[in-house]
């Protein structure tokens, strides 16, 4: 079973952890939930020990499914999805919200330069559909890579970190 810990600051000394495994969906109950975890979690290393043993509280642990849900039609008549209610991503690559800020600086743009509103949203999705997949696929293909065996992941990350990195995010730098 591939896994992986990670830290994000979040300001004002508080960090949100977080930890992504590929296993079959359960349900984790709440009332001896961060026992459970520190459980499962206790052969990672001393900072993520460190960062459990200062949670206090089984609420402090939040256990939820991250599935990946295609939604064919972003739009139907008047109205829109956009940001994760159109294309949710996983959460590798980071870009769930700048997908969403895109989304809002294209949309009023189709918004002003079409004839109708209808043929608008469809520019939209035209439009953004392409880069929104692109990012969609390199974040699985990045949880792939980051939940690969430790030897494995080390030694591609050691030799082509910076490709990586570039292959990944390069292609985002042009404006949608």
């Amino acid at each position: 079973m591939g896994a992986l810990f990670g830290f994000m600051p979040i300001g004002r000394g508080r960090t949100y952890g977080f930890n992504y495994v590929i296993t079959q969906r359960f349900h984790d109950p709440l009332e001896g939930r961060l026992e459970r975890l520190r459980h499962r979690l206790r052969n990672l290393g001393p900072r993520v020990q460190e960062y459990l043993d200062a949670l206090e509280r089984d609420d402090q642990v939040i256990c939820s499914t991250m599935m990946w849900m295609e939604i064919k039609e972003w739009h139907a008549g008047r109205v829109v999805l956009v940001g994760d209610a159109a294309h949710a991503s996983s959460p590798m690559m980071g870009q769930g919200g700048c997908m969403a800020m895109e989304d809002a600086c294209v949309l009023p743009e189709e918004l002003r330069s079409a004839a109708t509103v209808e043929d608008a949203l469809a520019s939209y999705v035209r439009r953004r559909k392409p880069r929104v997949e692109w990012v969609q696929r390199q974040s699985m293909g990045l949880a792939n890579l980051l939940t690969a065996s430790s030897a494995a992941r080390n030694a591609m990350l050691r030799e082509r970190v910076t490709q990586l990195m570039h292959d990944r995010f390069g292609p985002l730098v042009p404006a949608p």
